[in-house]
């Protein structure tokens, strides 16, 4: 976040100000919610959430400013995705897979794991704009840690009969007609 903040003052970098704000939202986030009622103590499950969760925060500035209004708006409407998703999740959010609670209102009537829509879009177009390798390597990480999330967490939530019946009405994990 910090990072992020410097860039835009040093250099008015829109993205890296929507990055910081976007960053310093989730934090705040994840601080204030209650503890969960039951904790997921897998090895497997931990490493590839702390992984997914936090990689993104190791995305840097290029030094050529590279913003541009589409890619801008798809950022934004990422991080619009992020947060109505977390308003739909209320209490339930976490870091780790574990049953939370089964959510079916919102953009969860759409797709299961609107969540990490959110963040894959908004990630995405940030790293367009400060292309490198360094940040193409942590969002593809990212990705891949994603889906690897949302294996666990669907392995763990089909162990309720809500859940699975929720994916009988809601089909696509992330995009409709995709995945």
């Amino acid at each position: 976040m910090v990072v992020m903040l410097g860039d835009f003052l040093a250099h008015h970098r829109a993205s890296s100000l929507l990055l910081c704000v976007f960053d310093g939202g989730m934090a705040w986030f994840a601080i204030t919610r209650p503890m969960p009622k039951e904790s997921n103590f897998r090895l497997y499950d931990w490493i590839i959430s702390i992984g997914g969760a936090f990689g993104p925060l190791l995305l840097r500035p290029v030094g050529e400013v590279n913003d541009s209004l589409p890619l801008l708006g798809a950022q934004l409407c990422g991080q619009l995705i992020y947060v109505s998703a977390l308003f739909s999740l209320n209490k339930s959010f976490g870091v780790v897979a574990a049953n939370r609670g089964i959510k079916t209102r919102g953009l969860y009537r759409l797709i299961r794991h609107p969540v990490y829509l959110g963040l894959i879009l908004s990630n995405g177009a940030y790293v367009v704009q400060n292309a490198s390798t360094a940040n193409s390597v942590i969002c593809v990480t990212f990705v891949a840690l994603t889906f690897l999330r949302i294996a666990e967490e669907e392995r763990i939530l089909r162990k309720d009969p809500a859940y699975v019946r929720y994916t009988l009405k809601t089909r696509w994990r992330i995009l409709p007609l995709i995945y």
